[in-house]
């Protein structure tokens, strides 16, 4: 089966994207930034045969989304609302009947590379959910088949630790793997230490 590739992220257009970086850039650099990431991580996985989703918040307008959405053959889609895990949750459980390999992915992880999507695809085969690890004790990829997913269901979270993850996994029976450990942007110290 094809896999479904979903990014979670703040459409660059219509939000204050990148707000957690504001002591270090501007509105318009901020804007800038994140439109950067969003069209790095569309070019490494371009060349795979997936569904790919952009969920967007607070909703799917603009000219650079449309470009990007037509470039990249993204289906564009209205981010759920409510905590992280919800917004995961939801990523993962659609087409789940349709697509068994299913990953999400943020917007801000500008050392992604097509490897990690290979990876994950290719673990997928023998586990049920693949975490990708981000420095900041995260996670920046989140791969899963069949029902595991549903660790992330009536979690409520907007902050989820790695090691919680880990945790509830292990509860569950979920067998899982990492992937390398990448850093994601989210304070002005991940830009400096670049």
């Amino acid at each position: 089966m094809i896999p479904k590739i979903n990014i979670l992220s703040k459409n660059p257009d219509n939000s204050n994207c990148k707000s957690r970086l504001k002591s270090l850039l501007s509105y318009e650099e901020r804007i800038f930034l994140s439109k950067k990431m969003l069209t790095m991580i569309c070019d490494e996985f371009s060349c795979l045969e997936a569904h790919k989703s952009l969920h967007l918040y607070p909703n799917i307008n603009g000219g650079f989304i449309e470009r990007l959405s037509k470039d990249y053959s993204l289906n564009l889609v209205q981010q759920s609302t409510g905590h992280l895990s919800t917004k995961i949750y939801s990523a993962l459980n659609s087409y789940k009947n349709i697509d068994d390999k299913r990953i999400v992915i943020g917007s801000d992880i500008p050392s992604i590379s097509k490897r990690e999507f290979y990876d994950c695809i290719e673990y997928l085969n023998s586990y049920e959910m693949v975490i990708g690890p981000s420095k900041d004790h995260g996670f920046y990829l989140v791969g899963c088949k069949g029902d595991a997913h549903k660790v992330f269901k009536n979690m409520n979270l907007n902050t989820i630790l790695l090691a919680n993850l880990i945790n509830i996994c292990s509860e569950k029976s979920i067998n899982f793997i990492l992937l390398r450990t990448l850093k994601d942007i989210d304070e002005p110290i991940d830009l400096l230490t670049l």
